[in-house]
């Protein structure tokens, strides 16, 4: 009973060893002496959110930051208020006191100017994709409205 039940387990495992069994190769059948043609493959899963205009969650997030300062680091030095020609804002960034001169429309980190008021400055921050407004005010000097 032993040698019957070692032999099957040779049998069974003998196209294991046979040569062109190799995955990907053809192979034959020892019993039926039919040829199989076994591709092993793989195809990469492709996935694609469509969010309906909402922002993807398979996107890290910090893709939104353009890489400038911080809103809350910027510091309003200075208005050049000009109706006409248009208006110039200087604003310093308090950690490494660069300072950016920007019109209306333009850009500093993640902060767009919106308008551009005799004293103040009223920005579009955007952050993790949410917008909101906020207004720098320039300071008074000594002497100045009291």
């Amino acid at each position: 009973m032993r040698k019957l039940l070692c032999a099957g387990w040779v049998f069974a495992a003998l196209p294991l060893f046979l040569p062109g069994s190799a995955p990907g190769q053809s192979s034959q059948d020892p019993l039926s002496g039919e040829v199989s043609d076994s591709i092993l493959g793989f195809e990469r899963e492709v996935f694609e959110y469509s969010g309906g205009g909402r922002r993807n969650p398979f996107r890290p997030l910090t893709a939104f930051n353009t890489g400038g300062p911080r809103f809350e680091d910027l510091e309003l030095t200075g208005i050049v208020y000009n109706r006409d020609v248009g208006s110039v804002v200087v604003v310093a960034d308090r950690t490494n006191s660069r300072r950016y001169r920007l019109r209306e429309g333009e850009r500093v980190g993640t902060a767009r100017v919106l308008e551009i008021r005799p004293g103040e400055v009223v920005f579009a921050i955007t952050t993790f994709g949410v917008s909101r407004q906020a207004i720098l005010r320039a300071k008074k000097e000594r002497g100045q409205g009291e």
